[in-house]
């Protein structure tokens, strides 16, 4: 038969087991939503640097800037992943302690972080291709505006009136073919002109840039007549 003093000691040493398995689960629980609120505050932040970033209006300058941000977010989508990893240790822990009753709010708070996080990593890659993307297509622009400056300037030279000479039938005949071939070129590059035209107004639409709005469009365009009633009047002579 126990004695009253092993009664009182069992008792004790049970309510300081239970106590230490309180304990055990609370810190647990903490440690869980510790994580949670960490995580939480990370995605916010890296959604506010991307909202702050999500333009692709202004000079070039500007979107150049942005694309360098959103790179830098970009690299650190690994951070999230790991604080995602983190939090479902701690979920799984935690989970493992608490009463049933309990479990109710942990897998509810772990789903919330989850859609955060996959609504952050989509942003981070959304946001980031989209810059990319108007900062590609910027780029492809001016090396196809260069390239048909360029063409201007050389169809400028070569159309230009020599002086009168007197040709014999073999010369004027070639001077003929030759001129046909330049108006040829000339119609040609219509479609390549159509093309920049196209691709200006739709960066005008995503950028605003005075660069290629609408007086830039009809400068062009301009100038491609001026190069096509030349040729047009070489071939007529």
């Amino acid at each position: 038969m126990k004695s009253p003093q092993t009664f009182t000691y069992l008792f004790l040493q049970n309510s300081q087991d239970f106590a230490s398995s309180n304990a055990m689960t609370q810190q647990l629980q903490d440690e869980f939503d510790s994580s949670v609120e960490n995580a939480e505050a990370w995605m916010k932040a890296i959604q506010e640097r991307l909202s702050i970033n999500d333009n692709t209006k202004g000079p070039r300058s500007a979107l150049e800037a942005r694309l360098k941000e959103t790179e830098k977010i970009r690299v650190l989508e690994p951070e999230g992943s790991l604080k995602i990893d983190l939090i479902l240790v701690k979920a799984d822990a935690a989970l493992r302690s608490i009463s049933e009753e309990k479990k109710h709010e942990i897998l509810s708070k772990l789903k919330d972080i989850k859609a955060l996080w996959e609504e952050t990593a989509i942003y981070i890659t959304h946001c980031h291709s989209r810059i990319e993307w108007v900062w590609l297509h910027w780029n492809e622009y001016l090396k196809a505006q260069d390239e048909f400056y360029t063409w201007i300037h050389n169809m400028s030279v070569t159309l230009e009136p020599d002086i009168e000479l007197q040709l014999g039938l073999k010369e004027k005949q070639w001077q003929l073919s030759h001129a046909q071939v330049l108006l040829n070129d000339v119609l040609n590059q219509s479609v390549l002109l159509e093309r920049l035209l196209e691709e200006a107004a739709s960066l005008f639409s995503r950028i605003g840039d005075s660069s290629v709005d609408e007086d830039v469009q009809k400068k062009m365009k301009m100038e491609y007549e001026k190069i096509r009633e030349l040729a047009e009047l070489l071939q007529m002579q």
